[in-house]
C-alpha cells in the first residue's frame, strides 16, 4: 500500500500496489532505446509522413526567413498579425518551384527593360512638373537602357536558342514579320489531300499579328531624345560664342552651320581609303621632288664655294712673292722722306 503521508495528496492512487522494480530504463538512458523498443501511442491527428533531408535542403537552400515581426498570438491589435516572411531575391515569371530556361530568362529580361523604357517615358513627359522635387534626367536614362539592349545583342543568343528568343523592342511590328516570315518559309508545300466530306480544305496556314502602339510612341520619344541630346551638345561646344562660329564658317559663303557640316564633310571624304591611296601617291611625288631640289641645291652651293676658294688661294699666291720685297720698300721710303721733305722746302723758298 501507499505511503499514509501520501493519502491527502492530490494524484495519488492509495489502492495500487506499491512497484520498486520495473523494465523501464532510468529516465537518463531511455533516450538510448531503439525505435522499435518505443512504443507510440497511436493518434490520427498526428502527422507521420517521411521526410527527405536532402530533398528540403534543395527547396529551402538560398531562402531568408524573417522573425523580427512575426505574432502568433491571439491578441487583438490594430496592426495586422504577420507569420514568417520568407524572400524571394530571385524574380522569375514561372510559379515556386521551377527553373528558368535560358529562352524564358532573356524574354523575361527583355520584358523587364521594355516596362523600363515605358516608365523613362513617363518621366520624361512629367519631367517638367517633378523638376522642383527630384532632378531627373530622361536622355541619360535612355542612353542607359540603350546599352542594357546592346548587351542583350552582344550575347548572341539568337543563334544559340533560335530566331523566336529575340524580340526587338524598338520594333516589334517588324519582329513579328520577320518570325512569320520564317515560319511561311519553314512550311513547304506537300501534296493536296482529299477534300474532307464537309468541304473545307486543310491545305492553309492560320496565323495572327498583334500591334503595339506603344512601341511605335517609344521609338519616337527615343529619336527625340536623341536629338535634344545632339542638339545640347552642339550648343555647349558653340554656344553664343561668334569667335567660334567665325571659325567654323570661314571656308563657307554664309554664317549656316549646314554648309559649314557640308564642307567638314567633304573633308572628310578624302579620308576613304581610295582617297587615302591618291593623297600618298601624291605625297611620295612631291616628296620625290623635294628630295632633288634639295640635292642639286647642295651641289650649286658647293661648287660656288670652291670658285670663291680658288680666287682666294690665286690672290694670296700673287701676294707672297710681294710680302718678301715689302719690308725692303718700306725702309727706302722712310730714308727718302728726309729729302724729299728737303726738296720741297727749298723749292718753297
Amino acid at each position: 500500500m501507499a505511503d499514509p503521508k501520501y493519502a491527502n495528496l492530490p494524484g495519488i492512487d492509495i489502492g495500487a500496489p506499491d512497484v520498486y522494480e520495473t523494465d523501464e530504463l532510468p529516465e537518463d538512458d531511455q533516450a538510448l532505446q531503439t525505435p522499435s523498443e518505443v512504443k507510440e501511442e497511436e493518434n490520427e491527428s498526428i502527422d507521420k509522413s517521411n521526410i527527405d533531408t536532402s530533398s528540403a535542403l534543395g527547396k529551402f537552400k538560398g531562402k531568408d526567413l524573417k522573425a523580427s515581426n512575426i505574432d502568433f498570438s491571439d491578441r487583438i491589435t490594430s496592426s495586422r498579425r504577420t507569420g514568417y516572411d520568407a524572400d524571394k531575391t530571385e524574380y522569375e515569371m514561372l510559379e515556386e518551384g521551377k527553373i528558368e530556361t535560358p529562352q524564358q530568362k532573356y524574354q523575361r529580361i527583355q520584358h523587364e527593360i521594355r516596362e523600363l523604357a515605358e516608365e523613362a517615358n513617363r518621366i520624361k513627359e512629367n519631367v517638367k512638373e517633378e523638376a522642383n522635387t527630384e532632378k531627373l534626367n530622361p536622355v541619360a536614362f535612355s542612353k542607359q537602357l540603350e546599352y542594357l539592349q546592346h548587351q542583350l545583342s552582344d550575347l548572341q543568343l539568337e543563334k544559340l536558342l533560335g530566331p523566336d528568343t529575340t524580340v526587338n523592342l524598338s520594333d516589334p511590328q517588324g519582329a513579328l514579320q520577320k518570325r512569320l516570315m520564317t515560319q511561311l518559309q519553314a512550311y513547304k508545300p506537300v501534296e493536296k489531300s482529299k477534300k474532307s466530306p464537309d468541304g473545307k480544305g486543310e491545305d492553309c496556314v492560320m496565323y495572327e499579328l498583334y500591334h503595339r502602339p506603344e512601341q511605335a510612341q517609344f521609338s519616337r520619344n527615343a529619336k527625340m531624345a536623341s536629338l535634344e541630346e545632339r542638339l545640347d551638345r552642339l550648343e555647349a561646344v558653340i554656344g553664343h560664342n561668334p569667335e567660334k562660329l567665325s571659325i567654323l564658317t570661314a571656308d563657307t559663303d554664309s554664317k549656316c552651320l549646314l554648309e559649314a557640316v557640308s564642307v567638314v564633310n567633304s573633308k572628310l571624304s578624302l579620308l576613304e581609303p581610295t582617297s587615302l591611296e591618291q593623297v600618298d601617291a601624291r605625297l611620295h611625288g612631291v616628296n620625290h621632288k623635294l628630295t632633288q631640289i634639295a640635292e642639286k641645291k647642295t651641289a650649286q652651293e658647293n661648287n660656288e664655294k670652291q670658285t670663291k676658294l680658288m680666287e682666294l688661294y690665286e690672290l694670296v699666291k700673287k701676294w707672297n712673292s710681294v710680302s718678301d720685297t715689302l719690308p725692303q720698300v718700306v725702309d727706302r721710303l722712310v730714308s727718302l722722306k728726309d729729302l724729299h721733305e728737303q726738296g720741297l722746302y727749298e723749292f718753297c723758298v
